[in-house]
């Protein structure tokens, strides 16, 4: 049942690049595109930090490294000329865009460097870890709405930089915080633990305070703004994962096919929407079907493509 989530919550990000629903209701885009897609990302770090206890515990962190590392490295040479040739040419811009990740890399790279932090907290309580991380995740949305609300706007340098996104949707105030409450749930082994019923009441409970928060931000904070990050995202990204133990069916699934249908589909997908928006206008409908489908044959190439060279998946 992981991997199926895992697969729809890349199919969650393609409809958020896609603008989904954008020019047909403001209100429906808000909810669907601007809220329930946003919380597949959270969900892959909760999901990530989940693996990582194994990881840990195995003394595997430098082979972790190394796969992240190089898939990364991989990733960023293979839409090198999205990054430089496409924008106007800055040293600082292509430096910071090498340390934070192109576009969707930003999550390698923020997993890269959120993954250590927490190796380096691996023996921390798990109140400790949980309290860390809604302490920084809470710090990342001060910054977010201080950026977004223009707090600072007589001082433009400074608003410019708090509008920045690495400097709230990094390592630390994003990666860190999803990966520690992924990390609690495995070392206490809470997935086992839940009644389905309490799981699903949770599981709605969350839901609701995440489509609430979105809505709340959008009439009476920041308006037509999106934000990256909600507070709502340590509650629901968590019993996501949980819920995909609880729930899950015996089928005859290939997990591993899934997985890596799952990493292709995310890595894939925004040189596919590059190409379209090259030689086609189309409504966010359409757009979003039409990357699907290509996206999916493309990662079908790469799933192929992989078992000979490695490291591209």
């Amino acid at each position: 049942m992981l991997d199926i989530f895992k697969v729809i919550a890349a199919l969650f990000v393609i409809g958020a690049h896609c603008h989904f629903l954008y020019e047909y209701s403001e209100v429906s885009f808000r909810i669907i595109t601007n809220g329930i897609f946003r919380i597949a990302v959270p969900f892959f770090f909760c999901v990530n930090g989940f693996f990582l206890y194994a990881v840990f515990k195995n003394n595997r962190m430098q082979t972790w490294l190394k796969r992240v590392g190089i898939l990364y490295a991989i990733w960023m040479l293979i839409y090198f000329y999205f990054w430089t040739y496409l924008q106007d040419f800055n040293v600082l811009k292509m430096m910071l865009t090498l340390v934070f990740g192109f576009n969707h890399l930003w999550y390698l790279a923020a997993l890269l460097v959120g993954g250590l932090v927490l190796y380096q907290l691996r023996k921390m309580s798990n109140k400790v870890l949980i309290a860390a991380a809604f302490l920084f995740l809470l710090l990342g949305i001060a910054i977010q709405y201080v950026g977004q609300l223009h707090v600072f706007s007589q001082q433009p340098t400074l608003d410019k930089l708090l509008n920045y996104p690495p400097l709230h949707r990094n390592f630390l105030l994003f990666a860190f915080p999803l990966l520690s409450m992924g990390y609690v749930i495995r070392r206490t082994n809470v997935h086992t633990k839940l009644s389905k019923k309490l799981v699903a009441i949770l599981l709605i409970t969350s839901f609701t305070l995440f489509i609430a928060e979105n809505l709340i931000a959008y009439y009476f904070i920041t308006g037509k703004v999106i934000l990256n990050t909600y507070l709502s995202y340590l509650f629901l990204a968590p019993m996501l994962l949980i819920a995909a133990f609880v729930f899950k069916k015996n089928a005859n699934l290939n997990s591993k096919l899934l997985a890596s249908y799952s990493i292709a589909l995310y890595l894939i997908h925004p040189f596919i929407i590059f190409l379209i928006y090259r030689f086609f206008t189309l409504d966010s409908p359409t757009l979003l079907f039409v990357t699907i489908l290509v996206a999916g044959i493309a990662s079908y190439l790469l799933i192929l493509l992989n078992k000979k060279l490695k490291y591209i998946l």
